[in-house]
């Protein structure tokens, strides 16, 4: 028998559950492991089922669309008598829902500091329902234990190699309306610790193409410039994101040399009114730029569409429309405006001006082809109206060999 299981749930609202390992329980296996747990991961979007648990403590990390079988797993490991952990995103904002739907505890922030306290809390009987985490430094951070799941299962590429997800910072330095926040300090480890992470997975499951799933990589020049400088000579290539603002013609020349072939941008809206609005610190003027940089120094851009943000109009989709026909970003992700516990937009939706209903359908958060949902609506366009809209962007712009 292990002393925990951590479990991470389906992700029914993608298109496929199973393309990036979960890294949050990755990060506390390692962290677990480094002193002399045994842990057991499963991860349910990979094939693994709850029945496969084999521990009296289990650990649920989880995001609000996945909150629902998350209950329900709590309500069925605590039939078991097992003591059962809420953590992850969703917990972190809305601890008093998930102590109501079947969990002993709840871990609000990042667990990697405090989880040995917890188990050994637990294992003495004297354990705590809420338990807020310590910010650590992003250096003193293990890397995940990615040999507790099978990481060659995932199906993700870039560049047609295989590729996996790794993280060098943690939480974001900006403010934008509609963005939730696990932890409140923004912190990034040092080039030093990511370049050797890099080619940890690179020796020890041969991979040469990864996913920098940072909300900003390149908030930091210097720290860029010393990681391209160590990695530029070996056959790598790379994704991740980048804000318009920062995606200078110098920054997009680094990523270029480091082997970075595509950019994802939150462009969200192509009015500046939205933009301003919303707090996203960022102009059309600039996200034109943007993806004009990347595409001179040869990167892909893809911009990421938010319809539905607060003082959404009929009028500020054509803007965006006509946004896409002038940059031309190489491919774009229309999602529709889904509230997040813990934004601005969530706790004060009257700030902003917005009506939205948190309801039972996780289905909204994300949503398939076909299948979008909304919970929203703005002061002239209805909730109905809004996916109208969202589904005509993806259907005049996106590649629809994209959405396979």
């Amino acid at each position: 028998m292990y002393d925990i299981t951590l479990i991470f749930p389906h992700s029914p609202f993608l298109i496929n559950d199973a393309v990036m390992p979960p890294l949050g329980i990755l990060y506390l296996s390692a962290q677990l492991k480094l002193e002399g747990y045994d842990v057991q991961c499963l991860d349910l979007g990979l094939g693994h089922k709850k029945e496969e648990a084999d521990s009296d403590i289990i650990g649920i990390s989880f995001t609000t669309p996945q909150r629902f079988e998350a209950y329900e797993l709590a309500r069925w490991f605590r039939s078991k008598g097992k003591v059962v952990i809420a953590g992850g995103p969703h917990p972190t904002h809305m601890p008093e829902e998930c102590l109501k739907n079947g969990f002993n505890c709840v871990v609000r922030g990042e667990a990697e500091e405090i989880i040995v306290n917890i188990v050994e809390n637990i294992k003495r009987k004297q354990f705590k329902t809420v338990y807020i985490s310590c910010e650590t430094g992003a250096n003193h951070i293990v890397f995940p234990d990615r040999l507790a799941l099978d990481v060659k299962k995932y199906s993700y590429t870039i560049g047609n190699r295989a590729a996996t997800v790794i993280l060098t910072s943690r939480s974001c330095p900006f403010h934008c309306s509609f963005c939730s926040k696990i932890s409140s300090t923004f912190r990034m480890q040092s080039a030093e610790h990511t370049v050797e992470e890099i080619f940890y997975l690179a020796e020890t499951f041969d991979y040469s193409a990864f996913m920098i799933f940072d909300d900003v990589f390149i908030a930091d020049r210097k720290r860029l410039e010393t990681i391209v400088n160590m990695v530029k000579y070996d056959d790598f290539l790379f994704r991740c994101f980048g804000r318009a603002n920062l995606l200078t013609r110098e920054i997009c020349s680094l990523l270029k040399t480091m082997g970075v072939i595509e950019v994802g941008i939150g462009i969200e809206s192509g009015s500046d009114r939205i933009l301003q609005h919303n707090l996203k610190g960022t102009t059309r003027k600039l996200n034109t730029a943007a993806v004009l940089n990347l595409r001179q120094a040869g990167i892909r851009a893809k911009a990421f569409l938010i319809v539905g943000l607060p003082g959404e109009t009929e009028e500020t989709v054509k803007e965006t429309k006509l946004w896409i026909e002038e940059a031309k970003p190489d491919d774009i992700d229309v999602s529709i405006l889904q509230p997040m516990p813990g934004s601005l937009l969530f706790n004060d939706p009257k700030r902003f001006g917005l009506t939205f209903t948190y309801n039972d359908d996780p289905l909204w958060y994300k949503g398939k082809p076909g299948e979008y949902k909304s919970s929203c609506s703005t002061k002239e366009l209805s909730a109905q109206r809004l996916i109208e809209l969202r589904n005509e962007l993806e259907d005049i712009y996106k590649d629809k060999k994209l959405l396979k």
